[in-house]
Parts: C-alpha cells; sequence; structure tokens
C-alpha cells in the first residue's frame, strides 16, 4: 500500500507544476485578482488536505490521527481567513501553515512536502 501511495505521490507531484502558479489576468482590478489568487490556494490545499486525510487512512497510517486532524483544522482556518479577509491573508495563512506542520514527524512532512511546497508556490505568487 505504501508503493502505491508513494507512486499516486510522485505522478501527482510530477502534475502539480502544471496545474499551480497560475498568473491572474492583467485586466482584473486589485478585488478580482486577490480572488482569483485565493481561489487558486482554495484548490491546493483542498489537495494538501485529502493527501492528508488519505495518508491518514493508509495500514499502516503515514500520518498520525493528530497529523491528519492539524491538516484538516488549518484548511478549515485558511479557507475562513480567505473568505473573510479578501486582501492581506497571505501571511496569515503562511504562518498557520507553518505552525501546524512545526511539530510534525519527519516522516510526515516528507510525506506532505509535495503538496506543502505546492501551497508555498502559489503565496509566494499573491502580489
Amino acid at each position: 500500500m505504501i508503493r502505491i501511495l508513494s507512486a499516486v505521490v510522485l505522478a501527482c507531484a510530477l502534475l502539480v507544476p502544471a496545474s499551480g502558479c497560475a498568473k491572474a489576468p492583467p485586466n482584473l482590478t486589485p478585488a478580482a485578482t486577490h480572488a482569483f489568487y485565493g481561489t487558486q490556494l482554495i484548490k491546493d490545499a483542498d489537495r494538501l488536505r485529502d493527501v492528508a486525510v488519505a495518508a491518514h487512512a493508509t495500514v499502516p497510517p503515514l500520518l498520525s490521527a493528530p497529523e491528519t486532524l492539524a491538516v484538516v483544522q488549518w484548511h478549515k482556518a485558511a479557507l475562513i481567513t480567505i473568505h473573510n479577509a479578501p486582501a492581506g491573508w497571505k501571511s496569515t495563512v503562511l504562518t498557520g501553515l507553518d505552525e501546524t506542520l512545526k511539530n510534525f514527524s519527519p516522516k510526515a512532512r516528507e510525506t506532505l512536502s509535495p503538496y506543502v511546497g505546492l501551497v508555498r508556490a502559489i503565496l509566494q505568487e499573491i502580489p
């Protein structure tokens, strides 16, 4: 099962650069630009959450229940922050992600690293 999940993670990691980090169209208003990037981040935050849940569901689990719950809680908080603060949510979401991962095991961080990297890449693209 671990080999299958590793193969899926590798395949997704190879496809992710093609789907992430899209630039906002130049004719958008500032509010629309923030909404564009918010939508991009939400998609990738969803991926991170889904991978965490799937990694916990493997036998043996690749993520502990507390680690999985922490990712799910970060995801929920990130969505609320993005929706309630149309501008200025970038640092809050990034800080929350860093705090969430701070106490994870090295194995858990390695499992999630492609998806965390994608979320960070999207955050860096936000003006």
